[in-house]
């Protein structure tokens, strides 16, 4: 058996002296705003321009983090300075948001879909929480409002009047959506929330999932079907994790609101997510050397992409947390039993023995792929968010000796 709370002391150290602290020294751009979203492996500034969703993404982190933990004034300070930065620049005249910004915060490239929009709302939620500054609700509210609104209408379009070439939807933004939905809770009426988030789990149940073999595609069509392409048979390890954090936060979030039963994510909804992530362990663990594979082709094909194969630390991180959930909500030992080898996995190969912060990609002999921890696509977002949730889960795990029941809750975690 696990030692729970040793564990859960390896994850805060982890969190709290390691990650942390590499981000708040290195990542703030105190002459232009915002972060850096390149970092070298000992820190050092890499200049380019600044992905809204990541910067977004670290703005959430902090905030989040200053809310979860007792909030130190530095995590706080930090996360003001990107969403400063943010409602300066990354939207125009039309409220709608850009994908990318130079390092001055001037636009680059705007965005293809509501991403950007759900991190950014997600961000001002979490620092309203902090500050009680009504700024922030204030933009969150308007947000929510049109994107919830513009996001409807451009998925019905394409769902009835196809383009000429083909178009694809992606389950990062679908997911982004959940947790920004999710995010809201506060700020709207019980009503709204219920039906707002029930859509958007729906959409995700009902249109990622392929019905046939219960997986969960990375890519559909816009009318939910099936696309027999090597990007369309993906599955992605990651993502998918990911979304079994999110869907099992919902169920937790319910319960604790005494909502057990009437929601779209019940006790079958869990054991489905269940099946997911076994499905992962199973096929994306690399048995040569170790570790978990980003992507598997859900029908057994050749992967085609050559960067499959390589580890990622934020994948690893969604697994963790991902897995210890279903395990605090289910029992199940299998699950278990696959949190404690890819936590070895993990804290053998990702932790930078040399400096602060963690490699961001290694590859199969466990050696750092490039010399970065932070790229303009992955930044802090996961290994804070985990770390985090893993470190209190444990806790609660230790005195597990039975089955949860239904509509009982186990941890409050802040959204």
């Amino acid at each position: 058996m696990l030692d729970f709370q040793k564990l859960s002391a390896q994850y805060q150290q982890a969190l709290l002296r390691q990650v942390v602290p590499f981000w708040l020294k290195h990542s703030l751009d105190v002459q232009c705003g915002g972060y850096f979203d390149g970092l070298t492996a000992t820190g050092g500034a890499i200049d380019g321009d600044k992905s809204v969703i990541v910067q977004a993404q670290q703005t959430w982190a902090f905030s989040w983090l200053y809310n979860t933990f007792d909030g130190q004034t530095a995590w706080l300070d930090h996360a003001r300075h990107g969403a400063m930065f943010l409602s300066q620049s990354a939207h125009d005249d039309q409220n709608q948001y850009y994908a990318q910004l130079d390092r001055r915060g001037r636009p680059v490239a705007a965005s293809a879909d509501f991403t950007p929009d759900a991190y950014i709302l997600m961000a001002y939620v979490q620092l309203f929480r902090a500050t009680a500054e009504d700024e922030w609700e204030m933009l969150a509210k308007q947000i929510f409002s049109s994107a919830h609104q513009r996001r409807g209408i451009s998925l019905q379009a394409h769902a009835l009047s196809p383009e000429k070439y083909r178009q694809t939807r992606h389950l990062a933004e679908a997911l982004a959506f959940l947790k920004a939905t999710m995010a809201m809770q506060p700020l709207l009426d019980e009503e709204s929330w219920k039906q707002a988030t029930d859509a958007i789990v729906l959409e995700i149940l009902q249109e990622f999932v392929d019905r046939r073999t219960d997986t969960l595609r990375e890519y559909i069509l816009p009318d939910g079907g099936f696309l027999n392409t090597p990007e369309g048979r993906r599955l992605n390890v990651g993502l998918t994790f990911q979304a079994a954090n999110y869907l099992l936060d919902l169920h937790t979030e319910t319960d604790r609101a005494k909502h057990a039963g009437t929601g779209v994510v019940n006790r079958k909804v869990v054991s489905q997510v269940v099946a997911w992530c076994q499905q992962m362990c199973e096929q994306g663990w690399d048995e040569t050397s170790a570790g978990l594979n980003q992507y598997i082709d859900f029908k057994g094909q050749p992967i085609v992409f050559p960067e499959s194969q390589q580890k990622w630390a934020w994948v690893h991180a969604e697994a963790l947390s991902a897995l210890l959930k279903c395990y605090y909500h289910t029992n199940n030992a299998d699950c278990l039993k696959w949190f404690k080898r890819i936590h070895d996995y993990t804290f053998q190969y990702f932790p930078d023995p040399k400096a602060t912060g963690w490699h961001l990609v290694i590859d199969s002999q466990g050696q750092p792929l490039i010399m970065a921890k932070a790229i303009p696509t992955v930044g802090c977002y996961s290994l804070i968010r985990c770390l985090t949730e893993t470190a209190k889960l444990l806790l609660s795990c230790e005195p597990l000796k039975a089955t949860p029941q239904p509509g009982r809750s186990r941890i409050t975690l802040n959204s």
